[in-house]
């Protein structure tokens, strides 16, 4: 019971790529091979219960393997991924014991990627028809936003003195605001009479010029002349004349 519950679960996480088809070429040989996984649904061209397949292009002939079969899966998941395994595809001629191919698809969160796209990591494969058979897979890797984790954000707390800005800010508009509409609707006040206690602001920035002018520039000022005035040069020619008649 468990193991089905969990089963629907990762398939209601899957249901955004239910539908659609991703399609990727091979790495080595990208002209002759191409690949092409649904997520649980039909490969459009092929019978209805296809999941993935192997185009083969050559200069004669194009063919197509069946890789896999959705009604044949098996399904695997974590926080953030998803692991499918597609079984049943067209067997093997020569290879793996002549069984029949499957696939693993390996569906990882990318939160970046919405739409999905698709690679093919591996194709495991023995040259023995008496190897094991689990030995031979396609593996493909999905990258996707779908099975990101979804991540609530944590409830943000306001310090102590962010909530006395934020009132002290909101009583100070507040006051402004009714106190400028009072004072030109119901006193009819025009210009800067129209600021709330015009006249207290006023005054309290005098008294703060005042009480700055008082601590800042206390003490007599003595402003030093760079030159003598006309009449300190007659009180030196006086002084000059007295000494001489008291000779």
């Amino acid at each position: 019971m468990q193991e089905r519950k969990l089963k629907k679960d990762i398939l209601n996480i899957l249901k955004p790529l239910f539908g659609s088809t991703f399609e990727t070429k091979d790495d080595l040989n990208p002209d002759k091979y191409t690949y092409k996984v649904s997520i649980c649904s039909q490969i459009q061209g092929q019978p209805a219960d296809v999941g993935a397949i192997q185009i083969i292009e050559d200069t004669k002939d194009k063919t197509t393997k069946v890789l896999g079969k959705f009604n044949q899966v098996s399904i695997k998941g974590g926080t953030d991924w998803v692991f499918l395994t597609y079984n049943g595809g067209d067997p093997y001629h020569d290879h793996c014991g002549n069984s029949s191919r499957k696939t693993h698809v390996m569906i990882v969160c990318d939160p970046d990627d919405i739409k999905g796209s698709l690679q093919i990591l591996e194709e495991r494969r023995t040259s023995s028809k008496d190897e094991i058979e689990d030995e031979c897979y396609y593996l493909f890797e999905l990258s996707t936003n779908v099975t990101c984790p979804l991540v609530k954000p944590k409830p943000t707390k306001l310090s102590s003195g962010s909530v006395f800005c934020i009132l002290f800010f909101t009583g100070v508009s507040v006051y402004l605001l009714c106190g400028f509409l009072y004072k030109r609707i119901v006193i009819g006040a025009k210009g800067m009479e129209q600021i709330p206690n015009y006249t207290f602001w006023r005054e309290f920035g005098n008294l703060q010029a005042d009480g700055c002018d008082y601590f800042c520039r206390w003490g007599s000022r003595q402003e030093s002349h760079a030159y003598r005035g006309i009449d300190e040069h007659l009180k030196e020619e006086e002084e000059r004349d007295d000494q001489l008649l008291n000779m």
